[in-house]
C-alpha cells in the first residue's frame, strides 16, 4: 500500500513538471510563396518572457512588424496565456531558405524555436481583390524619376526630379529612404528643397497629388550609355476599405509599401570634332566673354587692373578660363579669381572673373591685344567663338628722368655716411634748476574733493547697471515663461481635439511654433526648418528629438491633404509632448 502511494506521488510530481514546460514555437502563414508575395511568421510563447531576439531573416526584407499581441483567458477555471511576436516578410530572391531560431528569456532560462523551411518560387499571378490593401496600394502610389534630357552632349546640364504620386483616396503617413540614387560618371549637385509642398497633378491621365522629394543637377563626364541608379523608399500608406464604422466613416488600414523610381539610361553624345577650334577648353553651355580695364590713362609707376570675365550658363569649374599674353615692358602679377554662381535645376548661372594687376615699366602707348573664348552651344549643336576688343592704354611720364632718379638714389645709399661735429650736443642743458611743484595746498582743494567722491560715484553707477541687467534678464525669462505657458495651453487643447484632424493639427502646430519661437529666440521672418535645425543643434538637442519634431511637422503639412486616423494623432501628440519635455529636462539638468 505504501509503495502504491509513493508511486502515485511521483506520478503527480512528474505531471506537474511536464505541464510546467515552456512552449516557444515559430509558425509560418504558408510554407511556399511567390517572389511577389508576402509571408507572415509568428513566434508564440505560453509564458510571459523578456529579451525576445528574432532571427536575422536572411534573404528576406521586413515589410511589417514587429507587432506584439497577448492573449490571456480563463476557461473552466484554467488559465490560458500566450504572447505572440509577428513579422511580415517579403523575399528578395528565389530559392529554398531556412529561417533561423528566435530566442526568449523565461524565468532566467533561454528558450529557442526550431528553424523553419520556406520555398520561394517565381512571381505568381495573384487574383485581383479590389478590397486587398496591397492591391490598392500598388495602383494608387507611384515613385517617378523625371529626367530633363536622356540624350545630352558631354558636359551638357541635365536634371533629374523625384516625385511621389498618391491618389486622392489614399493617405501617406511617412516614408524613409532604403537606397539613395547614385550618379556614377556624372558631376552632380543636389538642389535643396526647403519645404515639401503637396501639389495637384496627373499621372497616366488620372488626377493625383504629388510631393517633390529630390532634385539633382548632373553634368555627364563620359560618353556612351550611363546608368542612374533608382531611389527606393519604404512608405507607410493609409488605405481606405469598404467597411464603415458606427458613424458611417470608412475604416482605414496601414500598409508598408516599398516603391522604386526605376533606373534611367542616359545616352551621352560626344562633342563634334568637325570645325572644332584649337582653343576650345571644354566649355559647354551659353556664355559671354569680356575684357575690361579700369583705366585707359595713367602716369608712370601707376597700376591698372585688367579683368577677363566669362559669364552665362554652363559647366563652370569644368573648363579652363581664358588667359592673356602681354608685352614684356608690363609687369603682370598673378590674377585674383572671383566667382559668383547660383545653382538651379536648369543649370549653373553666374560668372567667373580673373583680375590681373599690371604696372607699366615705361611711358608710352600700350595695346591690350584681342583675345578669344570658345564654347560649345548644345542647343545650336555648334561651336561659338567670342573675340574681345583691343584696349589702348596711355602711360604718361619721363622714363629717362625715372632712370636717373633711380641711379642717384642707389649712389646716395652707398656713399652717404653720418658725420659728428664737436659741438653737436652743445644745445643740451647740463645744469639742473629746481622749482616748487604746488604753490597752493592740496588739502580741501577742488581736486581733493573730486578724488574723494569719485569712488562713491562709481559704486552708485555699478549698482544701477547691475540692477538694469537683472531687470532685462528677468524680463526675458518672464517673456519665455509666458510663451511656454501658451505653448502648453495649445498642447493641452490639441489633446482634447484628437479625432478632429484639422483642428487637432492646427493646435499642435501652434503649440510647437509658439514654444520654438520663445525657446530659440526666432522671429517670424526667420522661422523655417533650416533655421530651427541650426538653433537646436547649437543647444545640443538630442538627434532623436529633432527627428520627432520633423515627423510631427511633416504630418501637420500632410494632414491638410491626406486622411489620418486617431492612432496617428495620438502618436503625433506624444511625439510633440516628448520633444518639449526632452528640451526642458535637458536644460534642468544643465
Amino acid at each position: 500500500m505504501k509503495k502504491f502511494i509513493f508511486l502515485h506521488i511521483i506520478f503527480l510530481l512528474s505531471s506537474f513538471s511536464f505541464f510546467s514546460q515552456v512552449e516557444f514555437n515559430a509558425k509560418l502563414s504558408k510554407n511556399s510563396l511567390g517572389l511577389n508575395e508576402r509571408v507572415k511568421i509568428e513566434f508564440s510563447v505560453d509564458k510571459d518572457g523578456d529579451n525576445f531576439t528574432p532571427p536575422s531573416f536572411e534573404n528576406f526584407r521586413i515589410v511589417g512588424g514587429p507587432s506584439q499581441s497577448i492573449r490571456n483567458s480563463w476557461v473552466n477555471g484554467k488559465r490560458s496565456y500566450s504572447k505572440t511576436y509577428s513579422y511580415f516578410l517579403s523575399p528578395i530572391k528565389k530559392g529554398s531558405f531556412i529561417i533561423g531560431q528566435a530566442s526568449i528569456e523565461v524565468d532566467d532560462k533561454i528558450y529557442k524555436t526550431s528553424p523553419v523551411n520556406i520555398n520561394v518560387t517565381a512571381s505568381v499571378d495573384k487574383p485581383v481583390d479590389t478590397n486587398d490593401p496591397d492591391y490598392i496600394v500598388n495602383n494608387t502610389i507611384h515613385l517617378v524619376s523625371e529626367v530633363s534630357n536622356k540624350n545630352p552632349f558631354l558636359n551638357e546640364a541635365i536634371s533629374v526630379t523625384y516625385k511621389l504620386y498618391v491618389s486622392p483616396e489614399t493617405g501617406v503617413d511617412n516614408w524613409r529612404e532604403l537606397d539613395a540614387p547614385r550618379y556614377a560618371n556624372f558631376w552632380s549637385n543636389n538642389i535643396d528643397i526647403k519645404n515639401l509642398n503637396v501639389e495637384n497633378g496627373t499621372f497616366k491621365g488620372q488626377p493625383y497629388r504629388y510631393v517633390t522629394l529630390r532634385k539633382a543637377l548632373l553634368y555627364p563626364q563620359k560618353t556612351g550609355k550611363l546608368k542612374i541608379e533608382p531611389l527606393t523608399l519604404d512608405v507607410s500608406v493609409q488605405v481606405p476599405s469598404n467597411r464603415r464604422d458606427f458613424f458611417g466613416q470608412l475604416f482605414t488600414s496601414s500598409v508598408n509599401k516599398t516603391v522604386s523610381s526605376g533606373s534611367n539610361i542616359i545616352n551621352v553624345k560626344p562633342l563634334p570634332t568637325f570645325n572644332k577650334p584649337d582653343n576650345f577648353s571644354g566649355a559647354v553651355g551659353e556664355f559671354d566673354y569680356n575684357v575690361i580695364s579700369n583705366k585707359e590713362k595713367l602716369v608712370l609707376d601707376e597700376a591698372f587692373q585688367l579683368s577677363l570675365v566669362v559669364s552665362g550658363k554652363g559647366n563652370f569649374n569644368l573648363f579652363d578660363e581664358p588667359t592673356i599674353k602681354l608685352s614684356n615692358s608690363l609687369e603682370v602679377y598673378q590674377p585674383e579669381k572671383e566667382e559668383k554662381f547660383s545653382t538651379k535645376i536648369s543649370g549653373i548661372n553666374g560668372k567667373v572673373t580673373n583680375v590681373y594687376t599690371i604696372v607699366p615699366g615705361s611711358a608710352g602707348k600700350y595695346t591690350i591685344p584681342q583675345t578669344s573664348f570658345t564654347y560649345f552651344n548644345p542647343k545650336l549643336e555648334e561651336y561659338s567663338t567670342i573675340f574681345s576688343d583691343p584696349i589702348f592704354i596711355d602711360v604718361e611720364g619721363d622714363t629717362e628722368k625715372k632712370l636717373l632718379l633711380n641711379q642717384n638714389s642707389q649712389i646716395s645709399e652707398k656713399t652717404n655716411s653720418i658725420k659728428l661735429s664737436k659741438n653737436q650736443f652743445s644745445s643740451f642743458k647740463t645744469k639742473t634748476k629746481f622749482s616748487k611743484i604746488n604753490k597752493k595746498p592740496f588739502f580741501n582743494s577742488h581736486y581733493f574733493w573730486i578724488l574723494l567722491l569719485l569712488p562713491f560715484i562709481f559704486c552708485f553707477l555699478i549698482v544701477i547697471a547691475v540692477k538694469s541687467l537683472a531687470y532685462y534678464k528677468n524680463k526675458g525669462v518672464n517673456e519665455f515663461e509666458k510663451s511656454k505657458k501658451r505653448a502648453y495651453k495649445f498642447l493641452e487643447s490639441s489633446r482634447t481635439l484628437i479625432g478632429d484632424k484639422q483642428k487637432f493639427y492646427e493646435s499642435l502646430e501652434a503649440a510647437l511654433i509658439t514654444y520654438l519661437k520663445a525657446k530659440l529666440n526666432i522671429e517670424n521672418s526667420d522661422l523655417n526648418k533650416d533655421e530651427i535645425n541650426v538653433k537646436l543643434k547649437q543647444l545640443k538637442v538630442n538627434e532623436n528629438a529633432i527627428i520627432l519634431l520633423k515627423q510631427v511637422f511633416d504630418n501637420c503639412q500632410l494632414a491638410r491633404y491626406t486622411p489620418i486616423n486617431v492612432d496617428t494623432m495620438n502618436e503625433d501628440y506624444e511625439k510633440a509632448k516628448s520633444f518639449i519635455e526632452n528640451i526642458e529636462n535637458r536644460n534642468y539638468e544643465n
